[in-house]
């Protein structure tokens, strides 16, 4: 569903940026907390903006005004637009349980995804309380996890293996009948297991590496802001503790090779 020319990495960090600093104005007129994280983060600690050859924005919201946000945007549709909410209580066919703000006057096409009109967005990802014991809880969440994915899927991406194909497909229909959205609901109910404010550790329940981090290392009485570009953004206290807990060594430039998008979209003007 190509709607126009398709922007350029370069054209895509610009306007990226501008989303990105739409959401600051909005969480710092109202004293919410954000901070910038993942890949977004690493850009602003050792290239002061975008890793060169990527263009994803991403940022952690504690539980509380994660919730006051989205509230917010829907409350004030008609005034934010161009810029919308998509979440799964403002958006049927969404298919992350985290929110993403997007400027609706783009369009993002993935690979192998379900079309749900989002636009150039930053991804917000809420924080949540945890229980770093409570393995459970975290394999309940990992297995919803793994079917939100599956659901969300045009078609199924087959092994190598004709065994996993045949006991993957009919699993594949089920959870396409059964529908994300109510996966989502699902998933971000159990997420809210463990309050933000009562828990020493926080974690990302949607998250490629699920850490519990020390809420002190992400917030405290101090405040740590970095440079994003032309621009400062608040980040986690002690970023660097977080980043190497993620990443490892995040300051060395990986491979010639590898310095490729994480991703696999295209970006239209509409």
């Amino acid at each position: 569903m190509n709607q126009g020319n398709e922007l350029t990495l370069q054209e895509v960090q610009k306007e990226s940026l501008e989303v990105l600093k739409k959401v600051k104005k909005i969480f710092d007129q109202n004293g919410w907390k954000y901070y910038l994280t993942y890949g977004t983060l690493i850009g602003a600690i050792r290239h002061e903006g975008f890793i060169p050859w990527d263009d994803d924005i991403g940022i952690w919201v504690p539980r509380d005004d994660y919730e006051k946000f989205i509230q917010y945007c829907k409350e004030n549709k008609e005034n934010l637009k161009p810029f919308e909410i998509i979440h799964y209580s403002t958006n049927i066919k969404y298919i992350y349980p985290i929110a993403r703000f997007s400027n609706s006057n783009y369009y993002t096409e993935y690979d192998n995804v379900k079309d749900y009109g989002l636009g150039l967005f930053v991804d917000i990802y809420p924080l949540d309380g945890i229980n770093d014991d409570d393995k459970s809880y975290k394999k309940r969440i990992t297995r919803i996890n793994k079917d939100i994915c599956l659901a969300g899927l045009i078609k199924i991406v087959k092994s190598n293996s004709t065994i996993k194909n045949i006991i993957k497909y009919p699993y594949f229909i089920f959870r396409k009948i059964l529908g994300v959205n109510r996966l989502l609901i699902k998933q971000d109910t159990i997420s809210k297991k463990y309050n933000y404010k009562d828990s020493e550790k926080v974690w990302v329940s949607w998250a490629n590496k699920q850490i519990a981090f020390n809420k002190s290392d992400i917030i405290n009485k101090e405040e740590c802001f970095k440079k994003f570009e032309n621009e400062t953004f608040r980040v986690p206290l002690k970023y660097d503790k977080i980043l190497t807990e993620v990443y490892g060594d995040y300051m060395k430039l990986p491979p010639k090779e590898e310095r490729i998008a994480q991703h696999f979209y295209k970006v239209y003007k509409k």
